[in-house]
């Protein structure tokens, strides 16, 4: 009798380990061929009964999920290091720029054309980056002309060199002597900026940039405090042969001045031709 149903127990035990191995089969294939899914066994079971717990179902995170979100980490850092030339690691631009002025003050053209000379560099580490810049501007009026410089910390979420297309955030200051108001005004404005560089062809290409100055007290002759904020906004289109870019580029620059309450706003417009070159 102890003979027959040690048998029977292990035939028993023998059938649920049949029974489970082809359980485990059959959902490891039905898994691996509708990765993500319900199966149609659990589909049917709960519906109609709760609609919560089969949301709930759909919802919920699992360690499958983490070790697929791993993966995707691991093939997207892939993809950055196959994209990412050596040569483009660090970067370096010198670039300058000249044309003619023209001024409105609250609307009015005001006489004269001044003209400006304006020098820039960056230098850049994969994504992110440095930004300077120096302008003078001659014979706006008869207390001579206006300078001044900016520097900004450049990142770029977009784009893998400075000649590509891509999408550049930039963040610093702004600092201006000018003494067109009729009196010698110093500001340094915190500056942001966005610029888009867009290649139409593989040597020629389109960039828009806008820049935002946020007020600041200036540093004034005058009796009373002084604000000043503004934004520019400009277009750009270049050529490139190999390192050396050649660009028109179109500038409105928007410069308001606040006393006691009163504002105006002088508006210059310039159309300039500049040289970069990269290396």
């Amino acid at each position: 009798m102890i003979v027959i149903v040690n048998r029977l127990a292990i035939y028993a035990v023998s059938l649920l380990i049949l029974f489970l191995g082809e359980a485990f089969l059959t959902g490891h294939s039905v898994a691996h061929a509708q990765r993500g899914t319900r199966s149609s066994f659990l589909d049917n079971l709960g519906q109609g009964l709760s609609k919560k717990a089969d949301e709930r179902y759909q919802d919920r995170w699992t360690l499958t999920d983490w070790f697929e979100t791993q993966r995707r980490a691991r093939l997207q850092d892939m993809w950055l290091a196959g994209n990412t030339k050596k040569s483009s690691l660090y970067e370096f631009m010198i670039g300058g720029r000249y044309g003619s002025r023209t001024t409105r003050l609250d609307g009015v053209e005001q006489s004269g054309r001044p003209y400006a000379i304006q020098g820039m560099a960056s230098a850049y580490a994969t994504l992110v980056g440095l930004e300077g810049s120096y302008v003078d501007l001659q014979g706006e009026n008869s207390q001579g002309g206006s300078w001044g410089w900016d520097g900004h910390f450049a990142f770029r979420p977009f784009g893998d060199s400075l000649q590509n297309t891509g999408l550049t955030l930039l963040y610093g200051v702004q600092y201006r002597n000018d003494p067109s108001a009729g009196v010698l005004e110093s500001v340094q404005n915190q500056s942001a900026k966005a610029r888009f560089t867009l290649y139409l062809t593989r040597a020629f290409g389109i960039e828009g940039q806008y820049q935002k100055l946020f007020k600041e007290q200036a540093d004034s002759r005058a009796a009373t405090a002084v604000e000043i904020e503004g934004a520019s906004v400009e277009g750009t289109v270049f050529i490139d042969f190999s390192l050396l870019r050649i660009s028109g580029t179109w500038t409105q620059e928007t410069r308001s001045r606040e006393v006691l309450g009163v504002k105006t706003e002088r508006v210059r417009e310039s159309v300039d031709v500049g040289l970069k070159l990269f290396f």
